[in-house]
């Protein structure tokens, strides 16, 4: 092709045919800027293809992330849980005057329910990066990505209250019994695969201690409210997940 064009430039200058060799000229710069116009069109269109192709896989990083974390949320609402039927279970016997367990092994193991300090650990990692990096602002999807928004601030905000205050009166419960009760008789009841009723001693370490109670009471309170707060955060990040499949099909 430039052999051509060569020869053509060529033939016009022998011949002294001045404006027709311009009028090819030009034509022959046009052609070459049209040329490098389409190449850097096809470049753009590369880059924007694999730039998409990025962010569709970062989404749905985003998916297992989200998957993760209500893994994690499902874990600490068993405890969570057990927390409230606990408080079900002995505030009313703690709070009674008579004080009567009818079942005296069930009665220290919801007692001990209350000491469990579920961790829950945020699995943002992709979403961290898209928003560390600044490439958050070329997200794509404005519906999901205000899904993410929602999503993530309230599962931050839940998670660091959880963190500050529940957990906290937890392990202070924790340390209390610790400081109850004797090594020998704690340890006929936790940890062990076959618990055991302990001694009447244990009772009435509980009972006798004013700091036990409203520890409890704390406890099972917020047991039942963060209950329903991580809930709602599941069902957000489950509608998330849901949007994702659906809308990011292969």
């Amino acid at each position: 092709m430039l052999t051509l064009f060569r020869k053509i430039r060529q033939k016009l200058l022998t011949q002294n045919k001045v404006t027709q060799y311009l009028i090819y000229a030009i034509g022959e710069i046009f052609l070459v800027v049209i040329g490098i116009l389409i190449a850097l069109q096809i470049n753009n269109w590369n880059e924007e293809k694999k730039k998409t192709a990025q962010m569709i896989t970062n989404i749905k990083s985003i998916s297992e992330d989200i998957r993760t974390d209500i893994n994690e949320i499902q874990k600490a609402n068993q405890t969570l849980r057990k927390q409230v039927e606990a408080a079900q279970n002995i505030i009313p016997i703690m709070e009674s005057k008579e004080r009567l367990i009818t079942d005296s092994l069930e009665f220290i193991m919801d007692f001990n329910a209350f000491t469990s300090t579920p961790i829950i650990a945020s699995q943002a990692t992709t979403w961290d990066f898209l928003n560390s990096s600044g490439v958050v602002s070329e997200f794509p999807d404005a519906e999901l990505l205000k899904l993410l928004q929602e999503y993530y601030s309230s599962y931050n905000s839940i998670v660091t209250n959880f963190t500050n205050s529940g957990n906290p009166v937890r392990l202070e419960l924790r340390e209390l019994k610790y400081e109850l009760f004797t090594d020998s008789e704690h340890r006929k009841f936790f940890p062990t695969t076959s618990p055991k009723a302990p001694s009447i001693e244990v009772y009435n370490s509980i009972f006798s201690d004013e700091r036990i109670l409203p520890l409890c009471r704390f406890i099972g309170s917020t047991a039942n409210y963060f209950q329903n707060s991580f809930s709602s955060v599941e069902n957000k990040g489950e509608n998330i997940i849901e949007y994702i499949r659906e809308k990011y099909k292969e």
